[in-house]
């Protein structure tokens, strides 16, 4: 992740900041995407809440639908 800079036009500076967040956003949840498959505690520790919580329920869907086609 990069740090923009707050140097000219204020609107400039908060496209490139909000896009940069955006970029953060998406790598992080991509991340954890292939750290799914850690143990929970771990996997909540090593990200932030939001991306926690998504794993989370990815986990419990993945769950459930492996225990609907079981069923």
């Amino acid at each position: 992740m990069e740090g923009v800079l707050a140097e000219g036009n204020i609107e400039d500076w908060l496209v490139r900041l909000e896009k940069e967040m955006q970029r953060s956003v998406r790598i992080t949840c991509a991340k954890g995407s292939q750290d799914i498959n850690l143990p929970t505690r771990e996997f909540i520790d090593l990200y932030p809440s939001a991306v926690a919580l998504l794993g989370i329920q990815i986990s419990w869907t993945n769950a459930v639908q492996e225990a609907l086609e079981k069923g």
